[in-house]
């Protein structure tokens, strides 16, 4: 065997071995960048699933609260008697009432009209707007005799205050006439809103 033979050969091998470690190498950093690629996959679509969660939970709650708003606001329409069968004598007991406590002469007269719908007009039972068609007012037409200015307002704030049904003054005539009575004449038509509920 020759001089070169005895250098060469071991020379070889060890090529062959520092190409297989740097063969082996670079399938251990391929292997492992995938594998770093795979778990940086995973890592984003559980942070887009939390998040898609995080986001429903956060619609939820805002829908739960908005139910429960709603609910809150439905309970107090109905206390008011805004909603449901329209208690027509109940409210007249409290028009007598009102008038009662503010101590006025016993001049008042009314007449209650019977319910008409705020928008007569049929509307498509899928339209957004067709619950408007529930919706109706009540005519109460006051007439009071021999009161003064201050007397009116002051039972204009007892109404206000003390009649918690909804309502609204629709019209307000006020004329003195004295030679009948010492006062004022006063002739209001306010509109009071129930709501019945569908059958």
């Amino acid at each position: 065997m020759s001089a070169y033979g005895v250098v060469f050969k071991p020379a070889r091998f060890a090529l062959i071995l520092f190409a297989l470690s740097i063969i082996l190498a670079f399938i251990v950093i391929t292997g492992l960048d995938r594998y770093r690629i795979e778990k940086e996959q995973r890592i984003l679509t559980t942070e887009k699933r939390l998040s898609d969660t995080r986001e429903e939970i956060r619609k939820l709650t805002f829908d739960l609260d908005s139910i429960r708003k709603l609910a809150a606001k439905y309970k107090k329409l109905s206390e008011l008697g805004f909603i449901g069968e329209a208690d027509r004598d109940a409210w007249v007991q409290r028009l007598d009432s009102i008038y009662r406590d503010t101590r006025l002469p016993p001049t008042l007269r009314y007449t209650l009209a019977p319910p008409q719908p705020i928008n007569p007009q049929p509307l498509a039972p899928d339209s957004p707007d067709s619950y408007q068609n529930n919706v109706s007012h009540h005519d109460l037409a006051l007439e009071i005799a021999g009161i003064h200015e201050v007397e009116l307002i002051d039972f204009m704030n007892k109404l206000k205050t003390d009649w918690k049904t909804p309502y609204r003054v629709e019209t307000c005539q006020i004329a003195r006439e004295a030679e009948v009575l010492a006062g004022l004449q006063i002739k209001c038509t306010v509109q009071v809103y129930s709501l019945p509920l569908k059958p």
